[in-house]
């Protein structure tokens, strides 16, 4: 199985360090600047997880998230919002718009690799059943 992440962020420091620090976790980085563009990347890499920033040129984070949770192929596919947007509006746009994690920068790189483990973990489980109590 691939361990393939996909990170979209304009910011070619955050790409370098999170590279680094998932790269040696033994994670396959495949990085743009474009939210555009990680829109394609995901459809054609088939990553198990996603770390987007809000704020980026090609339409911004959450147009590229309302997009892969919009396709049945890339609806479950964890996502993170990794951004500097910290306003209440924007992480609840977010989280409705189906992220599974959202991360507020400066980060630690530790965190993010600890953060993405959860997620991946919450995504390997099949969804509970429901029960009801009569």
């Amino acid at each position: 199985m691939h361990r393939r992440i996909v990170i979209a962020d304009d910011d070619p420091v955050i790409i370098d360090l999170l590279e680094t620090r998932l790269g040696m976790a033994q994670y396959q980085v495949i990085a743009t600047h474009d939210a555009q563009a990680a829109v394609a990347l995901v459809m054609t890499q088939e990553p198990v997880a996603v770390i987007l920033d809000v704020q980026m040129p090609g339409g911004g984070g959450l147009a590229a998230l309302a997009k892969i949770k919009a396709d049945h192929r890339t609806a479950r596919l964890p996502v993170m919002m990794l951004t500097g947007e910290r306003n209440a509006e924007t992480v609840l746009q977010a989280m409705e718009g189906g992220a599974d994690d959202y991360m507020v920068k400066p980060f630690h790189p530790d965190q993010v690799l600890e953060r993405i483990s959860r997620m991946l973990d919450r995504a390997a489980k099949p969804p509970a059943a429901a029960t009801w109590n009569v």
